[in-house]
């Protein structure tokens, strides 16, 4: 059954690049506050929505304007997605990125499918640091050796290459350059992508890098400090 009202797909992603950039990133739930004095926070998806449809606007929305930098977002996010052609062929997306590409490539779409593309913007950002993070593995890492046995303690100083919030574990993963050998941790604070930090942990287990097949080893028990 036809939604009653549909919206440009265009339109309905740029106002997912606005809330994106008025949020500074991606939040999946509205947080409201008991004192009077702490403005609401609204999700990315209710952005989306309550711009979109004022008459279910509450009354501590305030509207905004999209921009032409909003757009350069959409028309950059429809070039990354035409990627996914190779991926369909091979049958290696997940089926939320099946559908993301779907309802992405609608001229409209109805309200139901704002939530997801408020998601886009976030997924794009997500999608396009994972690919450069693995060229940077494929071409700089082959050769990575593990570091310690398993048990053993470890220490020396690293370079942050990467990092991953987690909302589930509220920690922050991390991959981490040692002498040309990689490491993986979590940690509670955010470190920096470039960052270099002087550590001292145990090794958890002799592993391969979740994104591209080269060695990497485990760590817990992390502690790490300024160099």
């Amino acid at each position: 059954m036809k939604n009653e009202t549909e919206y440009s797909t265009q339109t309905v992603l740029a106002v997912a690049y606005a809330a994106y950039r008025i949020n500074d990133g991606y939040i999946k739930d509205t947080a409201r506050f008991s004192e009077p004095t702490n403005k609401t926070i609204f999700s990315n998806k209710d952005l989306v929505k309550f711009q979109l449809r004022p008459e279910f606007r509450p009354n501590d929305f305030v509207p905004f304007k999209t921009t032409p930098e909003d757009y350069e977002g959409v028309d950059e996010a429809v070039k990354h997605f035409r990627r996914y052609t190779f991926g369909i062929i091979g049958d290696t997306l997940s089926d939320f990125q099946k559908d993301i590409i779907e309802c992405a490539s609608l001229s409209h779409v109805g309200f139901s499918k704002m939530g997801l593309l408020a998601y886009v913007p976030e997924l794009v950002q997500r999608e396009v640091k994972e690919n450069k993070l693995k060229k940077t593995l494929r071409t700089e890492y082959r050769d990575s050796l593990y570091i310690g046995g398993v048990g053993d303690k470890v220490e020396g100083v690293c370079q942050i290459i990467n990092s991953h919030y987690s909302p589930h574990y509220e920690r922050y993963a991390y991959t981490a350059d040692v002498m040309g050998n990689l490491i993986g941790f979590w940690n509670k604070f955010e470190l920096q992508i470039g960052e270099r930090k002087r550590f001292n942990a145990k090794v958890k287990a002799h592993g391969k890098n979740r994104l591209f097949e080269v060695n990497e080893t485990q760590l817990n028990y992390v502690k790490v400090y300024k160099v």
